[in-house]
């Protein structure tokens, strides 16, 4: 198994320990479920970013090797089962085949006694990752006020009044002798002008909303570092060497 970036062993990472009140196996036994004892846990196998530990690296023993030309497995601690009071590791897993075919293990090649003088130096940059959050931008309001307007509109009205003519009578016409007092009444009429207002709906206001899409550029800084080789008989071209390396923009 290549073992790269971010996975390490624990024994090549000084500022790293196995945090207080957690179990460490290193030294222990690695048994089966049947308790047969397969091996020893030698070293631990770390994911860095997310500060767990991924593997156990399993020195075998010669009867549980079954021919694999390689003394050392890597076991999954998702397929292990640890135990305080036995100081044992139960590789839940292993079946008469050994590890070469069974899943949560794999074969593990510790690097050469040579590398052990070979100093080594990182170069990281910062990668851009955008995200997207929804955040509130306000809020629409939508009501109804009461306004008030005074109109004018013209009207026709009919009214009776008094008409009097004066005619003379003809010759002879009798008078009444009594020559008293008297009158008659007429009755007049107007028309009245009568206001009625009452509420008609003339427009109705459909409201909703709709997602539209805008689209932005993010500009930001990134930083990255270069090797700055100063050595004697180096060329040029190894001098200004700059790291490869696929960068993530999304």
């Amino acid at each position: 198994m290549n073992l790269e970036g971010h996975f390490r062993p624990i024994s090549e990472l000084d500022n790293y320990t196995i945090e207080k009140g957690d179990q460490d196996p290193r030294g222990w036994s690695v048994v089966t479920s049947a308790g047969t004892r397969i091996g020893e846990v030698d070293d631990l196998i770390v994911d860095t970013r997310a500060m767990k530990v991924r593997y156990l690296v399993v020195d075998l023993v010669d009867s549980a090797m079954h021919g694999d030309t390689d003394r050392s497995v890597l076991l999954d601690t998702e397929h292990v089962q640890l135990s305080d009071s036995s100081r044992e590791v139960v590789a839940t897993q292993y079946g008469a085949g050994g590890f070469a075919s069974n899943a949560g293990a794999h074969a593990y090649a510790r690097r050469a006694a040579a590398d052990d003088d070979q100093a080594r130096l990182t170069r990281s940059e910062e990668e851009l990752h955008i995200g997207k959050r929804e955040v509130s931008r306000g809020e629409a309001r939508i009501g109804k006020h009461v306004e008030t307007e005074r109109v004018s509109e013209p009207v026709t009205r009919r009214r009776e009044e008094v008409v009097i003519e004066r005619r003379p009578v003809e010759a002879g016409a009798r008078a009444d002798a009594s020559l008293t007092d008297d009158e008659i009444r007429i009755p007049l009429t107007e028309e009245e002008v009568v206001v009625e207002k009452r509420p008609v709906v003339k427009e109705e206001l459909v409201v909703g909303k709709r997602v539209v899409e805008e689209r932005d550029v993010v500009e930001t800084e990134m930083r990255r570092e270069e090797f700055d080789i100063d050595a004697p008989g180096a060329t040029a071209q190894e001098r200004s060497a700059r790291g490869r390396g696929g960068r993530d923009s999304r």
